[in-house]
């Protein structure tokens, strides 16, 4: 017990037990599961085998539900139920290498009871077969047989009949004999040492099923064990860690455009040259409108691709200190090395190699000069970031020089109860739970205040401006008012692609545009939104820890009109809810089409109070600059109505803060997730 604790050994298989019976004894905090001859037939032959567990090992096995078996007494089984990987563990005693037909017969025996010990073994687990095989076997051998490399490349013996019987096992069910893949020193390579001819064999082993021979990370012989143990085979330890295999990533193929050529005229010129012709396209109307989008979104890419492509040269990554001086010094060096070798034995050899040495000194001294002024100017950004207070860019800086940037897009996450979450689509269930809690917000409206709200009238002439449908110009005006070198949405046409299409593209959306109006149809792909999830501060693994970014289509944004109140557009119903709250509690509801547009609050500037609207003020509020009576909500101490404006000396009142519902639409079929229950 004292040797398995001094060499941290969980599970230990031993053989040569001489303990008759089986079954499960406690000695000195460790449990051992054993298997042996009966007790009414004892003999002095060698028997016997067991498996010690320790208090770790012992309290996974008791809580798997204490499961082995006494197969014979030179073979017992456990198994354990670990969290991702279940574990079957076999300590084996096999006969010795057989001289006559009885001894044979005996070591067929038990290779066959082995044998169907194995078959029974589920097909999900790492079984783990380790004892005394008396066997010798030869890697050498088995390489030139083609086999399938059941045997590694270090072995110190010459196959005997054992030995054969034992690769054909591992032959059968794929596994392999762990010692011999592991080089190490012939004293940790051998374990027995034949008592006449006193040479030391290889013949305790260790095996493991070919599937998870990864998870094996060393194994070896420990020879001061066997001499305080008093037993003439030394102690066999391996190491073992479970590796995973990694789920292939299915990561769609980020188009990136070259930002120098899309500033190139000839190059903007060639791209709406090729543009030109796709606009038939855009002004068929036998074809639908998401079939006309799918097409643009097509041409876009096929001929962005083929105009602004990036040189693969370019994308190459390379040192920050790295300068086109000292590019060109390398280039020249490099030039002036093939002359030198091009003149060896003649006359020109000496003027070469001089040269090649002088340019090879010169690019030593501009790199080691332009280093030592890189790192001076690293230290520099960083102490000023520190004394600026601005830590932050201080430990970027670091993070990017170190190249330690995890990325949190592959760590695991918990769920609502702290239960670490490793599978990927329980993972992304719990994110798509998290944005459905965050994102659908429940709002109640009452409809008795909205009737009571009076809507303002506006023009006919205004009216009619807006129920007009979209013209070339306000397309052009509203394409150039969008921000460039944004992130594109699913479709991946970024604003800056739209400008430099020019006319052909303006062309493209206002039919498209111009269809929607008409048809009163949005495109499908326009309700799609890509989320994506940016770390805070605080545990990583907590979905509350990270803010939420919307990637819209680039087609489908618009700038918002100014805030107001007038009646919805003709061409359309409500679709959203605003809920606008002044700081002194006056609150509304109203519905809108598409845009929510709110009346600011009757308490500021000495607006005149709408009739019957509700005012949750509270006496420890701030107090009401409105010199109007309000009616206040029911469960509210009553406000005492003001008698005048505010003083002139009282500062402005704080801003009202609008809260609104989000609507955004997320394509779970996309994600290959059932929708939630209840979805808004």
């Amino acid at each position: 017990m004292k040797q398995l604790q001094k060499y941290r050994i969980q599970i230990a298989a031993l053989s040569e037990t001489c303990m008759y019976d089986c079954g499960v004894k406690l000695i000195n905090d460790f449990t051992w599961i054993f298997s042996g001859l009966p007790s009414v037939n004892k003999t002095r032959n060698a028997h016997g085998v067991a498996i010690c567990l320790d208090k770790a090992a012992a309290k996974v096995w008791k809580d798997s539900g204490s499961e082995w078996e006494a197969v014979s007494e030179r073979i017992v089984k456990i198994r354990l139920k670990c969290l991702f990987v279940n574990l079957t563990i076999i300590s084996i005693y096999s006969p010795v290498n057989p001289t006559n037909n009885q001894m044979n017969d005996a070591s067929q025996q038990f290779y066959n009871d082995l044998q169907d010990v194995i078959s029974r073994i589920p097909t999900g687990d790492m079984y783990i077969i380790m004892g005394d095989f008396n066997a010798r076997v030869e890697g050498k051998k088995q390489q030139q047989q083609n086999l399938c490399n059941s045997i590694g490349p270090y072995t110190v013996d010459i196959t005997n009949e054992n030995g054969e019987k034992l690769i054909d096992l591992c032959t059968i069910n794929s596994i392999i004999v762990t010692n011999t893949f592991f080089k190490h020193k012939l004293a940790h390579q051998t374990s027995w040492m034949h008592p006449g001819n006193k040479q030391w064999h290889m013949i305790d082993y260790t095996l493991v099923n070919k599937k998870f021979r990864s998870s094996v990370e060393d194994c070896r012989m420990y020879r001061k064990a066997a001499g305080a143990i008093g037993t003439d085979h030394h102690l066999m330890r391996i190491k073992i860690k479970l590796h995973f295999k990694s789920r292939r990533k299915l990561v769609q193929k980020k188009v990136v455009y070259d930002p120098i050529k899309m500033k190139n005229d000839n190059a903007l010129k060639q791209f709406q040259k090729d543009l030109i012709p796709t606009l038939s396209d855009a002004t068929d109307e036998t074809i639908s409108i998401d079939e006309k989008y799918d097409r643009f979104v097509e041409h876009m890419k096929t001929n962005a691709e083929k105009t602004f492509k990036i040189d693969k040269n370019k994308i190459r990554k390379r040192k920050e200190w790295l300068t086109d001086e000292i590019l060109e010094i390398v280039e020249k060096k490099a030039t002036a090395f093939v002359n030198w070798q091009n003149h060896r034995g003649t006359k020109l050899e000496i003027e070469y190699a001089n040269k090649y040495k002088r340019l090879r000194k010169l690019a030593k001294t501009k790199i080691d000069k332009r280093q030592t002024e890189y790192w001076d100017e690293i230290c520099e950004e960083i102490e000023s970031s520190i004394k600026l207070n601005d830590p932050a860019n201080a430990f970027n800086i670091i993070r990017r020089l170190s190249g330690k940037m995890k990325r949190v897009e592959n760590m695991a996450i918990k769920d609502k109860h702290g239960k670490l979450i490793l599978n990927s689509t329980d993972q992304l269930e719990r994110w798509r739970e998290f944005f459905d809690e965050l994102l659908n917000v429940s709002s109640s409206v009452d409809l008795q205040l909205i009737d009571q709200i009076k809507i303002q009238s506006i023009e006919k002439k205004e009216e009619e401006r807006q129920n007009a449908q979209p013209t070339i110009p306000e397309v052009r005006k509203a394409l150039n008012q969008m921000k460039s070198r944004k992130a594109p949405g699913y479709d991946g046409i970024t604003a800056d692609l739209l400008k430099a299409g020019g006319e052909p593209v303006i062309k493209w959306l206002h039919e498209m545009f111009s269809d929607v109006w008409k048809q009163e149809k949005m495109v499908e792909e326009w309700n799609l939104a890509v989320l994506i999830k940016l770390f805070k501060k605080g545990d990583k693994q907590l979905c509350d820890n990270y803010r939420v970014v919307c990637l819209t289509f680039s087609q489908s944004t618009s700038p918002q009109p100014p805030p107001g109140f007038g009646p919805p557009p003709s061409h359309c119903s409500p679709l959203s809810n605003c809920n606008l709250v002044c700081p002194y509690f006056f609150r509304f509801s109203k519905d809108r089409c598409e845009i929510c547009q709110c009346r600011s609050s009757p308490c500021i500037n000495e607006t005149a109070i709408l009739p019957n609207v509700e005012c949750d003020h509270t006496q420890n509020g701030p107090k009401c600059p409105s010199s109007h009576d309000c009616v206040v909500s029911r469960g509210r101490p009553p406000r005492p109505p003001s008698t005048g404006t505010l003083p002139a000396t009282r500062p402005p009142p704080p801003p009202p803060t609008a809260r609104g519902v989000c609507c955004i639409h997320v394509d779970f079929a996309a994600l290959g997730l059932p929708p939630p229950p209840q979805h808004q």
